[in-house]
C-alpha cells in the first residue's frame, strides 16, 4: 500500500507480511496477507515431489530450505544430484572429480596435466553452459568453453600471457560450475 504523505513528492511505502496457506494434503490453498485476507486465488497444479520442505514462517529467524534431485525449469533440468559429473576424456590421467551436484563442482587434474578436458553430464534438453577456473594456477592459466552438446561439456585451457593452449598440471584443483540450457 503506497500512501502521500503531503510532504514535497515522498511516499511511504509499507510492506506487507504473507503467509501460504496449505491444506491437510500438503496442497497450496493461496497466498494471505493482514487480517486473514486472500490475495492470491488458491493455486492449482502445484506439484512438489521428492523435496523436504521446512514449514518456517517468512520473516522467522530461521530460513526455510528445500532438498531437490533435480532442480528443472518449465519442466527442464536446471541442475540435478541424481547423475554426478563424471570425466569422458583429458584432465590428465586419472583425474579425480568431487561432486554433490552439476552445478558446482571440483577436479583435481590428474598425472600429465592436459590442455583441455571433457565432462559428461546427465541430459540437457540443447546442451550445457560452463564456467571453469583453474585455481592452483590462475594467475597464469584461463579456461575456455570450447564445446558443449547435451550430454557433455569442453573446456580448453590457454596461456595468460600467450593466449595458446596451455596444460594444466598434475594436481591443479579445477572449480567447474555448469547450467543446464
Amino acid at each position: 500500500m503506497t500512501t502521500s504523505n503531503q510532504v514535497a513528492s515522498t511516499t511511504t511505502t509499507n510492506i506487507v507480511p504473507v503467509q501460504a496457506v496449505f491444506n491437510a494434503a500438503g496442497q497450496c490453498l493461496g497466498l494471505v496477507g493482514p487480517g486473514g485476507q486472500y490475495f492470491s486465488p488458491p493455486l492449482t497444479n502445484d506439484v512438489i515431489t521428492g523435496a523436504t520442505i521446512d514449514n518456517s514462517s517468512i520473516g522467522a529467524t530461521t530460513p526455510s530450505t528445500a532438498n531437490f534431485t533435480n532442480l528443472s525449469l518449465n519442466g527442464n533440468i536446471f541442475a540435478t544430484t541424481a547423475v554426478l559429473p563424471t570425466i569422458s576424456a583429458g584432465f590428465g590421467t586419472g583425474p579425480t572429480v568431487t561432486a554433490t551436484s552439476t552445478f558446482a563442482f571440483k577436479i583435481v587434474v590428474g598425472t600429465g596435466g592436459a590442455a583441455n578436458g571433457t565432462i559428461t553430464l546427465p541430459s540437457a534438453p540443447n546442451g550445457w553452459l560452463g564456467f571453469a577456473a583453474d585455481v592452483t594456477n590462475g594467475s597464469t592459466l584461463f579456461l575456455q568453453l570450447t564445446g558443449s552438446t547435451s550430454t557433455t561439456i569442453t573446456f580448453t585451457s590457454y596461456s595468460v600471457t600467450t593466449g595458446l593452449a596451455a596444460n594444466m598440471s598434475a594436481g591443479d584443483v579445477v572449480l567447474v560450475n555448469t547450467i543446464a540450457y
